[in-house]
């Protein structure tokens, strides 16, 4: 939906500013839009289905149709549960001043779209983060502390979570996408179960520099998302202090949805945006405030993220 002030100016052209940032500079920092896939919606507010363990797990029949008889049926039964979008959105004000100061330093519209489109994506990670760690699902431990690098067995501690994903909801090794945290990460590449094994399946490569799609490939899974996104959790005027927005010390192995799968594919976390007020990701805005000789930049999106699967169907949490 465009903006229906006269005042209000929709800016497509910041839009696909923003989304070469966000592609070409923020993708390595950010995982949301992987964590919780977008899955486009017409209504504000609305119902999605949450899939049951029993939907994977029991047997309809093994029998054949007796003559004369009906072919077992499958009873669609499946949970529900709501979403309520939210307006989301950061502004940034232009002084007409300040533009005209630096104008032959660098374009004040474009820096602002970037710091905009940051800030956007820390605070969608925040909330994605916050989705899974609030998400009550069991803590299962690593058989060593990944620290201890001569004994841990992190690949060995994966494969159960694979395991364990697949006899919960059928998926296969490379249906599972793992989220790390940076430093957890590390501490896997670390390890000497992994340098052995790289020795092998990625010769003069040192393990730690091996890249994220080299390391699924050793776990012959999807893909794996390296939570290394931080923030400065104190308040303004206080002494910075950086924390981790995805916590260390927890993964998730689980299964997700690819971009333009429908609601009916599996996925551990969604979220929904409504398109009648965020027909594109993001949507660009600008208008004047000629009192305060100022052009504001404005992006917004009308979004709720929710997971999807019944508790631990679709994830497999581990404490490392």
């Amino acid at each position: 939906m465009r903006p229906e002030s006269t005042s209000v100016t929709y800016r497509p052209d910041l839009s696909v500013l923003s989304k070469e940032f966000e592609d070409q500079k923020a993708a390595g920092r950010f995982i949301a839009n992987r964590a919780a896939p977008i899955i486009e919606v017409a209504e504000a507010s609305g119902g999605y289905p949450i899939f049951n363990r029993e939907s994977f797990k029991k047997p309809v029949s093994s029998g054949a149709r007796a003559s004369g008889g009906a072919y077992p049926r499958i009873i669609g039964d499946f949970g529900k549960g709501t979403y309520d979008c939210e307006d989301y959105g950061i502004e940034y004000p232009l002084d007409d001043r300040m533009k005209n100061k630096y104008k032959t330093l660098f374009d004040a519209e474009r820096a602002a779209a970037r710091i905009v489109t940051y800030q956007t994506l820390l605070a969608r990670e925040i909330r994605v983060s916050a989705l899974f760690s609030g998400g009550g699902f069991t803590a299962n431990a690593a058989t060593t502390v990944w620290s201890t690098s001569a004994s841990a067995v992190p690949f060995s501690d994966i494969e159960t979570g694979i395991n364990t994903l697949s006899d919960n909801c059928g998926v296969g090794k490379g249906g599972v996408s793992l989220i790390i945290p940076r430093a957890d990460l590390r501490e896997m590449l670390s390890t000497t179960q992994v340098g052995d094994k790289s020795k092998y399946t990625m010769p003069g490569v040192q393990p730690a520099m091996l890249e994220a799609a080299q390391v699924a490939a050793m776990l012959g899974i999807k893909e794996v998302l390296v939570a290394g996104s931080s923030y400065d959790s104190t308040e303004e005027g206080y002494a910075e202090s950086m924390s981790q927005i995805w916590a260390t010390g927890t993964i998730y192995l689980c299964v997700l949805a690819d971009e333009g799968d429908t609601i009916e594919e599996p996925s551990a976390a969604r979220t929904a945006l409504w398109t009648g007020d965020s027909p594109t990701l993001p949507v660009f805005e600008s208008y004047r405030e000629e009192h305060t000789r100022t052009d504001v930049i404005r992006e917004r999106m009308d979004v709720d993220e929710f997971l999807q699967g019944a508790t631990d169907l679709f994830v497999y949490a581990m404490t490392t």
